[in-house]
């Protein structure tokens, strides 16, 4: 393919970047619309809201009361068994 010459054009380079540039120049442009498209009401994930903690007047702030975890924790959960050696 490195015999091949474009006649309209000064030389094979000039070729490849217009390419270049022509593809650079798309991506260019679909980046710009999907950073510039709304955010679709169907792809958005609900948000669960935590309940409020109610607290009485007379109880101490420590003392018995529940404690929200936020939505957005991430709990690690291990779980460890033995294998049997006869598989």
């Amino acid at each position: 393919m490195k015999d091949y010459r474009f006649t309209q054009y000064p030389s094979n380079s000039s070729v490849a970047s217009g390419i270049t540039m022509l593809v650079s120049v798309w991506f260019l442009v679909a980046a710009g619309a999907i950073l510039g498209d709304p955010a679709s009401p169907y792809a958005q994930r609900a948000q669960a809201q935590a309940a409020p903690v109610a607290q009485t007047a007379g109880a101490p702030a420590g003392a018995g009361t529940p404690v929200a975890i936020a939505p957005e924790a991430h709990l690690t959960i291990m779980v460890e068994a033995r294998r049997s050696a006869n598989l």
